[in-house]
């Protein structure tokens, strides 16, 4: 029903340096390593704390980030207490509470792994967006003119006089 927190334990990147350079494939992965309860000290709820690794690998033999972490789950007792049955049983969570687990954990990972793939210089394992004009071709600047922007402004002036 709530994730409450998600606490990160161990960030770590690793770039090789005699790497060859060309084409770069990242693959994402994310797990859930162990299910645990969670203290948790209000009436009628109980809580959980997923252990998730979150992997970056770049191939060939580029470079990975791997961030593990935990998600703090809060829900009605029952339902925490079929959660873990699950887990303990057959590594089973239902895929309602997975879709959250997972997607907070990807959240917390890919922002981490941008952030520290910056650091030791590999590509960043999502795309960021890039501007470009309307024709397809990079923008191109061009150098400022001497006189030009104060002929503009002396016909903007002038248009606003004629108008009064």
């Amino acid at each position: 029903m709530t994730i409450v927190k998600i606490n990160l334990h161990k960030v770590n990147a690793e770039r090789n340096l005699n790497a060859k350079g060309g084409q770069v494939q990242i693959n994402n992965n994310v797990s859930i390593k162990n299910v645990d309860e969670l203290g948790f000290g209000v009436e009628g709820r109980r809580g959980l704390k997923f252990t998730f690794s979150f992997n970056c690998n770049y191939e060939p033999d580029l470079g990975k980030i791997d961030v593990e972490g935990q998600v703090f789950y809060v829900d009605e007792e029952k339902k925490i207490a079929d959660i873990k049955k699950g887990w303990e049983k057959d590594k089973k969570i239902p895929m309602d509470v997975m879709e959250q687990i997972i997607n907070a954990s990807l959240h917390k990972g890919n922002i981490q792994a941008i952030k520290i793939s910056e650091e030791v210089s590999l590509p960043s394992p999502l795309p960021l967006p890039k501007v470009r004009s309307g024709s397809g071709q990079p923008v191109k600047e061009e150098p400022a003119k001497e006189g030009k922007t104060e002929k503009a402004a002396e016909k903007t002036a002038e248009k606003v006089e004629k108008k009064k």
